[in-house]
This record gives C-alpha cells, structure tokens and sequence, in this order.
C-alpha cells in the first residue's frame, strides 16, 4: 500500500468503473487503477479456477476494480465518484 494514494471506488461493476474513471479525467485528477481477478489467486497446486474451473464461481464477482487517487485529491475525488455513480 502506497502512503501517497488513498481508494476512491472499490466495486465489481465494469460499467461503474468507466464512469468512475470518466468523472476523474473530467475533473482534472490523476488517478490510477487495478483489477483483481479472483479467479486466478494461487492456492495450494495452482489457481482456483486451473483446479476447479468456473463451476461455483459467480462470474459476476470474479474481478474486482479498484481505482486509487492522490491523498490530496481524496475529498474532491469522492465527491466527483459520489455524483457519476448516484446521479439521476
């Protein structure tokens, strides 16, 4: 973890994350992203999925998107985050 950068968005939606990433160039902060395929985690003799497949994985959950900003963006960041993702 990165002293310097703090979460803005943490989901599972690629849609959201686009709008997530929209929002923030809009504006004007830097922010920087990650995707976590859970899939794909080593346990024991390979990854869970190489061992099991996908049967009993909810696919729907098998990425995780974070997106991370300046410390001194945060406030500004979370309410640009707050409007694109609960606007009507």
């Amino acid at each position: 973890m990165c002293f310097f950068k703090q979460e803005v968005y943490i989901g599972y939606s690629l849609e959201d994350l686009a709008k997530v990433r929209q929002a923030l160039a809009n504006g004007g902060i830097k922010h920087w992203y990650n995707v976590h395929d859970h899939s794909g985690q080593w346990s024991g003799r390979g990854t869970i999925r190489g061992r099991s497949g996908s049967m009993g994985l909810n696919m729907k959950y098998a990425r995780q998107y974070s997106v991370s900003v300046k410390r001194k963006d945060y406030e500004e960041a979370s309410f640009l985050v707050n409007k694109a993702l609960h606007q009507r």
